[in-house]
């Protein structure tokens, strides 16, 4: 209900979630058709967070997915069918190449959606790895289905329990046989070709996995059972938010936009609401939930005087990736790239994700030592799509929109993040002049217009993402599974009562997974004391049962 004050206007609520990106608005779905009435509160004008897309300035018809477009397996994910998104218009394109890396010496490594595709086409320069690809993929798919999936959508719990009950199962164990080691040490062990190694590497890293990071090497095995999985949102992935915001909306939810959250309100210890810069407040009957990084939610809405003096610098030393960061290139075109690659292997034309300049894992290595100077990748690589080949409706008929993500520092050595507006415009010619090395054709009579945004602009953006990290905190031994964003936070709970947390600085981190927001839902509805209507799993209990 609305009451008008002398100092501002007063929104009274059960729930409010600060912040409408997907997963904001995957839990505000959720408690909405539970029957209570929730808000969200979006600072930008737009929802969805990292689902933005862009219309061309100068090109109108051309739309550009900026921070998202590879949602893996999407329309399979729980909360996908829970909230019926598709009765809501999601639609979900499934290409069947999923990823093409392109090689100097015009081969190609190519991942399809079907194994045996993909295992032939590594026979080509392997056909040992090929054999072990097919090997780990047949060995680790019940790890997939019976550990790896069900633990993304489910809160996580202590390694010390997780470990005994995994080690009860064939299964389990598989995936404790990989746990102890970083991705690069499995990706090592299990292949031999440096091509084969830079390309499980590199699709190891866009997943945002730090590779030299020890206890995470099951996600490598993980992945090749898995499969790359890529979706694409019909209409731009900004579209998908469109879709959430109809379904919440749909369901009893409300959003006040363009309203910026100054604090959270706490009073004797309990969270009561939130503070909006124009001097309203919201008050929150039952719950507040934060879906942004931890120094933002504690240290700047909570407060330092509401915290323990430890926890506050704990929630300080939370970590941002120094490897995930992009500098866009996105291109409007007459025709699409024209890979010359293709010549030899017609299906990377129909390939959803390219990946151009990658060699060795020695390039990966140089990307991690670059970065984490501060300074920009002597090997020029990227990663990229040109999603109007799947999806015509994202640029007028006949017409292509492109783009390649390199990985670059967001803190330059040399002048720091402001940097970025000074050289982003040459930064982005070189790695353009690199791309047609690969696809000739795109020449200055093609290309239309040519844009970028660097890791500055985007957490000019969206701010959730300090430091151009869109994986918002690094996935990394300290700050992975039941330690993420600390251990005492890591099912959403905060020393806070009544606050949550349900983003992407939760497990398993960032992506378009929406496990953030369903796992706090499942959360929340626990401490409210309701019988879901969806239904969350228990992780200990499934463990438990296999054998």
């Amino acid at each position: 209900m609305l009451v008008s004050q002398a100092m501002g206007t007063t929104y009274e609520y059960d729930g409010v979630i600060i912040g409408a990106g997907h997963n904001g608005l995957i839990l505000e779905g959720y408690m909405a058709r539970a029957g209570l009435r929730v808000v969200a509160v979006e600072l930008g004008v737009e929802l969805g967070g990292g689902l933005d897309s862009h219309e061309d300035e100068r090109h109108p018809g051309f739309w550009h997915n900026i921070h998202s477009v590879f949602h893996r397996n999407l329309a399979e994910l729980p909360w996908y069918r829970d909230l019926e998104l598709e009765r809501f218009g999601a639609e979900y394109v499934k290409p069947e190449v999923g990823v093409a890396m392109l090689l100097e010496d015009g081969r190609s490594l190519i991942w399809y959606r079907d194994v045996e595709r993909t295992c032939a086409s590594l026979a080509r320069l392997s056909p040992r790895d090929a054999g072990t690809f097919h090997e780990v993929h047949r060995r680790f798919t019940p790890v997939v289905r019976q550990i790896i999936f069900p633990e993304t959508y489910a809160p996580p719990i202590p390694w010390a329990r997780k470990a005994e009950l995994l080690e009860r199962s064939a299964a389990g164990r598989e995936y404790l046989a990989y746990s102890a080691k970083s991705p690069k040490a499995v990706i090592t062990e299990l292949f031999e070709h440096e091509a084969i190694r830079a390309f499980v590497g590199f699709l190891t890293v866009m997943r945002g996995y730090e590779l030299d990071a020890e206890g995470l090497g099951y996600f490598v095995p993980g992945m090749i059972a898995g499969g790359v999985n890529p979706q694409l949102c019909k209409g731009t992935s900004h579209r998908l938010a469109h879709h959430l915001h109809r379904m919440a909306v749909s369901y009893g939810g409300d959003i006040l936009e363009a309203r910026e959250v100054v604090r959270v309100l706490v009073e004797d210890g309990v969270a009561r609401g939130v503070q909006l810069a124009d001097g309203a407040q919201v008050l929150a009957r039952r719950f507040v939930a934060s879906s942004l990084d931890p120094q933002t939610t504690f240290l700047q809405l909570v407060g330092p005087e509401h915290l323990d003096a430890g926890f506050a610098r704990r929630v300080s030393g939370y970590e941002y990736s120094a490897v995930s960061p992009i500098l866009s290139v996105n291109l409007s075109l007459r025709e699409p790239p024209r890979y010359r690659a293709a010549e030899r292997e017609p299906a990377v034309a129909r390939s959803f994700m390219i990946i151009a300049g990658l060699e060795c894992s020695a390039d990966l290595d140089d990307l991690y030592d670059a970065c984490r100077a501060g300074e920009l990748p002597r090997r020029l690589f990227m990663n990229g799509a040109c999603p109007t080949i799947h999806d015509p409706t994202q640029a007028p008929p006949g017409s292509h929109t492109a783009f390649m993500w390199p990985l670059v520092p967001y803190d330059l050595k040399d002048g720091g993040p402001t940097r970025w507006d000074a050289i982003k415009e040459a930064v982005m010619g070189c790695y353009l002049e690199r791309w047609r090395q690969y696809a000739p054709n795109l020449t200055p009579a093609n290309i239309l217009h040519a844009f970028t945004n660097s890791p500055l602009d985007i957490e000019r953006h969206v701010p959730n993402m300090r430091g151009g990290d869109w994986m918002v905190g690094a996935l990394n031994t300290q700050q992975m599974y039941d330690r993420r964003p600390l251990p005492e936070l890591a099912r959403h709970r905060t020393p806070i009562d009544r606050l949550y947390l349900c983003g992407s600085c939760c497990h398993p981190g960032g992506n378009i997974t929406g496990a953030p927001g369903y796992n706090a839902a499942g959360i929340i509805a626990a401490d409210l004391g309701m019988d879901p209507w969806w239904h969350p799993h228990d992780i200990e209990a499934l463990w438990g049962e296999l054998r």
